[in-house]
């Protein structure tokens, strides 16, 4: 259920915002790249203020361009709708899917001639069925069956790579203190016990046993299943492979109107864009206190930086999930994915999504924060503004 919510980190090319320090010693921000007689060159006596270059969500990077501040930019969510590479669980042993009782219903008869073709890449094993239950369902179960545990492993992968500056950016030293640094801070264990930290106080435990008894269902563990696959690494590609063919192939009405009503009674472009500017609120909160007190933001300046990147990323963040959902759910039919809005729809289905964004976007933001100020304190930020500072230019 997580990816229905997510399409974080994907798009490098959309919505970006580009920061850069002027002649002034002002932080600027713009939707254009900067020249470069517009940089302050970095200078012993007065440290560039260090601060991030975030993005939207089409994809997957939090990269740091030629011309971009060091950390990043914020990604777009892309994917399945952040989908993340499946993690392997420990009781959760998965069957051959060319089992007859577990192999994808055929594509019915009468489907719309422009219907898109059903990659194949897309079919995912089906779990087996869990052992009938005699007590309640614990948090850490529930996450498992859900596939939160399973999928923030990608996300947490691909936040740390994006952290990263670009080969060629820094010394080898530099690169490899960055590197320590964020196998330590962004810990697979550390960020999923931080979710499950903040997802306890917000049990309601009727919901609970209600969402853990529709997962163990055959369409929920199919559903879930579909979006662990689809969160592997080279997902990416192949979502951008299909969405060319459903340009050309548009699907029918019918499955759109489930999807956008999906991603509607979900919240999941909303989950999208906030867990962008939660990233985005990490990363500026880290770089200013690190930053000469002078130049420093103060907490309202970072919120209304927070707030525009989450402007800026919202609506682009749509076209995304739109593409990323297609690709997800193609092997469902349509009753199954009807199934799935239906249930999203119930006091428990809503519960499950509010309390996953509210813990997702709280642990996420938290721990950016936490790896840039360890990043920033073991490499100084003029060696961050020196390495986004564009190459020169070769004589003509």
């Amino acid at each position: 259920m997580l990816s229905a919510m997510l399409v974080v980190a994907s798009t490098p090319s959309a919505a970006e915002t580009y920061r850069w320090i002027d002649e002034q010693g002002n932080v600027k921000y713009s939707d254009r790249p900067p020249q470069p007689r517009e940089i302050r060159t970095p200078t012993p006596e007065a440290k560039p203020s260090f601060d991030p270059k975030t993005t939207d969500a089409k994809a997957q990077e939090i990269k740091a361009p030629e011309v971009k501040a060091p950390a990043a930019k914020i990604p777009e969510v892309k994917a399945p709708a952040p989908k993340v590479p499946e993690a392997t669980t420990p009781d959760l042993k998965p069957l051959d899917v060319t089992r007859p009782e577990l192999k994808t219903q055929p594509e019915p008869k009468g489907v719309d001639a422009q219907s898109p073709p059903r990659a194949r890449d897309a079919k995912a094993t089906i779990p087996p069925l869990p052992l009938p239950k005699s007590g309640p369902t614990k948090i850490d179960e529930l996450l498992e069956l859900s596939g939160a545990r399973a999928q923030l492993v990608g996300l947490v992968a691909r936040v740390a790579a994006d952290l990263r500056p670009a080969p060629g950016q820094m010394s080898a030293a530099d690169l490899a203190t960055i590197d320590r640094i964020l196998a330590q801070s962004l810990r697979n264990e550390a960020v999923y016990g931080a979710v499950r930290d903040a997802f306890l106080p917000q049990v309601d435990r009727p919901s609970l046993e209600t969402t853990a008894a529709w997962l163990r269902t055959q369409v929920g563990r199919k559903i879930i299943a579909l979006e662990i696959a689809s969160s592997q690494p080279g997902a990416e590609q192949k979502v951008a492979e299909y969405t060319a063919v459903v340009k050309a192939n548009p699907p029918p009405a019918r499955r759109l109107e489930l999807l956008q009503r999906l991603d509607w009674v979900t919240g999941a472009n909303e989950t999208s864009a906030d867990l962008v500017a939660a990233i985005a609120r990490g990363l500026s909160t880290a770089v200013s206190a690190a930053g000469p007190p002078e130049s420093r933001l103060r907490p309202g300046q970072i919120e209304d930086r927070a707030a525009q990147v989450r402007a800026r990323a919202n609506e682009t963040l749509r076209e995304v999930r739109t593409m990323s959902m297609l690709y997800t759910y193609q092997t469902l039919e349509d009753d199954e994915l009807s199934e799935y809005v239906r249930f999203s729809g119930t006091d428990a289905g809503r519960w499950y999504n509010t309390a996953m964004r509210k813990a997702l976007v709280g642990a996420i933001g938290k721990a950016v924060e936490q790896t840039v100020t360890e990043l920033v304190r073991a490499v100084p930020l003029d060696r961050w503004a020196r390495a986004a500072m564009p190459a020169p230019q070769p004589v003509k």
